[in-house]
């Protein structure tokens, strides 16, 4: 298959290429040290002893479950309903996964003789942290090949050619272990510790299709702001980021002017207050400036605490009855990037709370029941890499973020894409050909067209009385308060 088709098929492929997993294979046994075999064995020094074997290259220990069917099953896992290892262990032994073996071999199927889970399990554990990471990446190239955008470009290209990422943090729980406790602490406050340990996460979100471009996460005592540096150190030049109030401060600005990337950020009324320097803007005005870092502001390292020059716009926009005052500060300059049209690109930043619900809600992400840091890691980029399909596939049925009404079906895609799946990797489909009846199924699941906007509703949870109190502080704890009630 061509690389430069763009197509779902050839973004699927990226991933399960024999090619390129051989190639990254290769790459990623000579970045841990590994020594290639030797022709002729070494002697072992000692009189009378024979002489000692090569060792091996360290590589992946592949058994039934390969680098290609483990990167398969973790992307599985969170596309799929249940996420139990069981159901991993059930599909494999019905076939699931026959398509992703060795050729010339027996099936997977017929290898496997158990029904334990403790096999992928332990080549959950075998995986490098590494291969998921490098598949994010090669998965961003083909992307933005497919919504049509540059990927690495030499010079600036054209306004509508760059790459726009919507930039935004969340948060996620996992157990409270001493593994997890010590690598994410938990939040603490005068009622003592709490019961969740809490990652934090940054995420750049493709403008046009909403699939993952970038993420990076750390604990809760970083700051979003500080992992952002290290979304722009790694992103290419010329990468053009949207971020709320939380992002606008000068720390953000001055890191992407470091990398030759530009910003476009709301800023706080007080904080545009001062790069007004005391002289007011009407709404639909915009004027230079030099934004200054104070004693407060930090940095990232290797910026310079030098100003960083911008344009400050202040728009008044109505909305639902009540008057929102927009204070924007940019990079970009005025004779290719109008106040209109930035206007409205800040406008599209509210997607990245849709895109952040799917992955936590869809996803089922918002808690992930782990129990070391790196399981914890590499369940997070498996979970982001298969939103970042079904984001690909609705995309190529025609779902176009940038005109800000959603049109398909986050969720009725992911059934279409996650069947289809199954269906392919168990050679129940012909290899070629088939992702055009995939694209062609999704675009018929269209959301409903609504007359009146829907009302806001209340974030409140209606909760059902239950039997038992709810459970607080320790097991031991609650185990010594049974004792005493039971003792008097």
């Amino acid at each position: 298959m061509s690389a430069n088709l763009p197509s779902v098929q050839a973004v699927f492929a990226l991933w399960f290429g024999l090619r390129w997993l051989a190639d990254w294979h290769q790459g990623w046994q000579q970045q841990q040290g590994a020594q290639p075999r030797r022709a002729a064995p070494r002697h072992s020094g000692v009189p009378g002893r024979p002489p000692r074997k090569p060792s091996p290259p360290k590589r992946f220990y592949e058994r039934l479950f390969s680098l290609r069917v483990t990167l398969w099953y973790l992307i599985f896992q969170r596309l799929n309903f249940d996420h139990a290892l069981a159901a991993v262990v059930v599909d494999l032994r019905h076939g699931g996964a026959d398509r992703l073996g060795p050729k010339g071999r027996q099936r997977l199927s017929r290898r496997v003789r158990s029904t334990k889970t403790s096999a992928y399990s332990q080549a959950r554990q075998r995986v490098p942290l590494e291969l998921l990471c490098a598949a994010l990446a090669h998965f961003r190239q083909g992307l933005l090949k497919l919504v049509g955008l540059a990927t690495a470009p030499q010079k600036e290209p054209p306004p509508d050619q760059r790459v726009r990422q919507l930039l935004d943090g969340s948060t996620l729980a996992v157990l409270l272990t001493p593994a997890l406790a010590k690598a994410y602490p938990p939040a603490a406050n005068q009622s003592g510790t709490s019961h969740w340990c809490l990652l934090r996460i940054v995420v750049g979100f493709c403008a046009r299709s909403g699939a993952v471009l970038s993420a990076v996460e750390g604990a809760m005592q970083e700051s979003e702001q500080a992992l952002s540096w290290a979304l722009m150190a790694a992103a290419a030049a010329y990468t053009i980021w949207v971020g709320d109030r939380n992002f606008g401060i000068w720390s953000v600005v001055a890191q992407a002017a470091r990398c030759r990337q530009a910003t476009l950020v709301r800023l706080t009324r007080v904080r545009a207050a001062k790069l007004c320097g005391g002289q007011p803007l009407l709404s639909g005005q915009e004027r230079s400036v030099q934004w200054s870092p104070s004693r407060h502001d930090r940095s990232a390292p290797g910026t310079k605490r030098t100003p960083v020059s911008g344009r400050l716009l202040y728009v008044r926009l109505q909305k639902g009855g009540r008057y929102i005052d927009l204070w924007l500060f940019t990079t970009l300059e005025a004779k290719d990037y109008p106040l209109e049209l930035l206007v409205k690109w800040y406008g599209q930043r509210w997607q990245v709370e849709v895109h952040f619900r799917s992955v936590k809600t869809q996803m089922q992400m918002a808690e992930m029941k782990v129990c070391t840091p790196e399981m914890a890691r590499k369940e997070l980029y498996a979970g982001l890499l298969a939103y970042s399909l079904v984001r690909a596939v609705m995309f190529q049925a025609g779902e176009r973020l940038e005109t800000g009404v959603a049109t398909l079906s986050f969720s009725q895609a992911r059934r279409v894409v996650l069947e289809r799946l199954k269906q392919w990797a168990g050679q129940a489909i012909p290899r070629a050909g088939w992702s055009g009846a995939l694209v062609e199924e999704v675009a018929q699941h269209t959301l409903p067209k609504r007359k009146k906007p829907r009302p806001n509703e209340i974030r409140l949870v209606r909760r059902r009385r239950l039997r038992f109190p709810p459970f607080t502080g320790s097991r031991a704890a609650a185990r010594a308060r049974l004792l005493n009630m039971n003792s008097l």
